[in-house]
C-alpha cells in the first residue's frame, strides 16, 4: 500500500492551473475592451461639460476621468505581463514539488495534455471569431490588442509546448527522491 500520495495530485492540480490561466485570459481581454470602450466613450463627454454655477466640471473631469483612462489605456500592457507572469508561475509551481509521480501516470498525463489542447483549441477559436467577426465595438477592441490576440489565438501550441516540458522534467526528473522510477 502506498503511504506518499503527494506525487499524484500534483498532475491534476496542474492541469487545472493551465486552463484557469487560459479562462482569465479570455475574460480579462473582453473585460478589458469592454472597459476601454466605456472610457473612450465617457471620458470625452465628461470632459466638455463646462461651468455649473461656480463648479468647473471639465477640469474636474479632467483630473477624474483623464487620470481613469490613462489607467485603462495601460491594462492591456499589465494583462501581457499578468498571463505570461501566471504561465511562469504554472512551470515553477509544478517544478517546486519534491517528489515525482510513478511513471505509470504518463498516460494520465498525457489524456490531460490533450484534453488541455482541445479547451484550449475551442477558446482559440472563440477568440478568432470574435476577433474576426465581431462588431465594430468588440472587434476593433481585440484587435488593438495584439500580445494577448497572439497568446489567446496561439494558446494550444503555448499550453501543449508547457505541459510537454513540464511533463519532461515531472517524470523524468530526479527519480532518487520521490515515488518514481527503479533504484538501480
Amino acid at each position: 500500500m502506498m503511504k506518499d500520495k503527494r506525487g499524484q495530485m500534483q498532475i491534476i492540480i496542474f492541469f487545472l492551473i493551465l486552463f484557469t490561466i487560459l479562462i482569465i485570459g479570455f475574460v480579462a481581454v473582453l473585460g478589458i475592451t469592454v472597459v476601454g470602450f466605456a472610457s473612450e466613450t465617457i471620458t470625452p463627454v465628461m470632459e466638455d461639460l463646462g461651468m455649473v454655477g461656480e463648479a468647473n466640471l471639465s477640469e474636474a473631469s479632467q483630473v477624474t476621468f483623464g487620470a481613469v483612462d490613462k489607467t485603462i489605456g495601460a491594462l492591456p500592457w499589465l494583462l501581457v505581463f499578468s498571463y505570461v507572469a501566471m504561465l511562469v508561475f504554472s512551470i515553477v509551481f509544478i517544478t517546486a514539488y519534491t517528489t515525482n509521480p510513478n511513471p505509470a501516470y504518463i498516460g494520465i498525463y498525457f489524456i490531460f495534455i490533450v484534453l488541455l489542447v482541445f479547451g484550449a483549441i475551442i477558446m482559440s477559436n472563440m477568440y478568432q471569431d470574435l476577433v474576426v467577426s465581431g462588431d465594430e465595438v468588440i472587434g476593433d477592441g481585440l484587435r488593438e490588442q495584439k500580445s494577448m490576440s497572439y497568446f489567446m489565438i496561439h494558446s494550444p501550441w503555448i499550453m501543449g509546448l508547457i505541459a510537454f516540458l513540464t511533463g519532461i522534467y515531472i517524470f523524468a526528473g530526479n527519480q532518487r527522491e520521490g515515488g518514481g522510477g527503479f533504484d538501480i
